[in-house]
């Protein structure tokens, strides 16, 4: 088991909410770990409660399955007896991820995935790592912290963002070789991002869109 998945099952809010950004919790895990963070009390901080609106931003989409939707009237979201309605932007969100889950960086996405693939294609993973490294450790970009969650290459205008496992598995890197990446990197609908993930269990890479 992941340490996210770990940290989410304890009710930590930032855990839970990754879990949901890459799509890999199902509505009865996420109700669990709702119900988790209410009894801990693990929503008392800015960040937490920044992460939350947010959440619920998302589970409150008309888009939705109804189980899904259902999700937005837990208590977790109405501590004070008033629901949430506050769905922060997109830039405030990703702050506060790079702050506590790793850092962001913004990049071409698209010619980033490639340039990886390439070199994963001659089955050079550790050049594919190594290159990934320099590329999000160029000058001006920021600091990478050991004990990170991951990483987030993101592309803001277009609405685009590749979450980078803190280490990239060889099944990660061959599948990249595999995987038509223009499909994957497809733009969504206008105030939609698209979210590229490696989905461990499947031991495939994966798009998760949501509202910005």
């Amino acid at each position: 088991m992941s340490d996210q998945r770990v940290r989410a099952e304890r009710g930590v809010v930032l855990a839970i909410y990754l879990e949901w950004l890459t799509g890999q919790a199902s509505s009865d895990d996420m109700r669990k770990w709702l119900d988790r963070a209410q009894a801990t009390r693990a929503v008392s901080s800015a960040e937490s409660t920044l992460l939350l609106r947010e959440l619920h931003g998302h589970l409150t989409s008309p888009d939705l399955a109804p189980q899904w939707r259902a999700l937005g009237g837990h208590a977790v979201f109405n501590p004070d007896g008033d629901q949430i309605h506050v769905h922060t932007g997109n830039g405030e969100i990703m702050t506060a991820l790079a702050a506590f889950a790793g850092v962001t960086v913004t990049a071409a996405v698209l010619p980033f995935l490639q340039s990886i693939a390439a070199q994963a294609g001659q089955q050079a993973f550790e050049v594919a790592r190594a290159t990934t490294r320099r590329m999000i450790g160029r000058k001006g970009a920021p600091q990478i912290h050991s004990g990170m969650t991951q990483i987030f290459v993101e592309e803001t205008a277009a609405g685009l963002r590749f979450s980078v496992p803190a280490s990239l598995p060889d099944a990660a890197l061959a599948a990249l070789v595999a995987t038509d990446l223009e499909a994957l990197a497809m733009p969504a609908e206008k105030g939609r991002t698209v979210t590229i993930y490696w989905d461990e269990e499947s031991e495939q890479w994966r798009r998760h869109v949501a509202d910005r």
